[in-house]
């Protein structure tokens, strides 16, 4: 359970730097630019079949306007009643970020597997969102949702 204590002090480090701040940044469009490296998390379930969804990795991002494309690579583990594995979001191989579209501090974008939405931090750093992932296996069909966060890289 070590990547979940990684994940949590991820999270808690996330809340708080946010925390930290007490007033609004200026914000001007630069900081709210996608490009770049950004440290990425995720905690998933696939509550019909019970099982949990941990991944560390990151996304590499590309911005042209309001939309922004890249690749992404992330490692980690699922976890069933019968034990941990390694799953298809969890591979480390790279794979592709397409429609990607950012509106202010609101940003969306897809994988071949998953949907992501959030919300960049006043002073462009972070993202906060949702994930929805989702694919069949040996006949099994899964559907992970949950909360995923990213940090920029400096």
């Amino acid at each position: 359970m070590r990547s979940g204590w990684k994940f949590g002090a991820m999270v808690v480090s996330i809340g708080a730097l946010a925390a930290c701040s007490s007033r609004e940044a200026a914000t001007s469009p630069s900081q709210f630019s996608m490009a770049g490296i950004w440290n990425q998390g995720a905690r998933l379930a696939d509550t019909t079949l019970k099982q949990t969804h941990i991944h560390t990795g990151y996304f590499f991002f590309d911005q042209e306007g309001g939309s922004f494309a890249g690749t992404g690579q992330q490692t980690g583990f699922c976890h069933s009643e019968t034990g941990d594995y390694v799953g298809p979001l969890a591979t480390g191989l790279n794979y592709d970020i397409t429609q990607g579209v950012q509106q202010g501090r609101n940003v969306s974008f897809q994988t071949d597997l998953c949907s992501y939405e959030g919300v960049m931090t006043a002073d462009g750093a972070h993202i906060n969102g949702t994930a929805r992932c989702e694919y069949t296996d040996q006949g099994l069909h899964f559907v992970w949702t949950g909360d995923w966060l990213a940090n920029r890289e400096p």
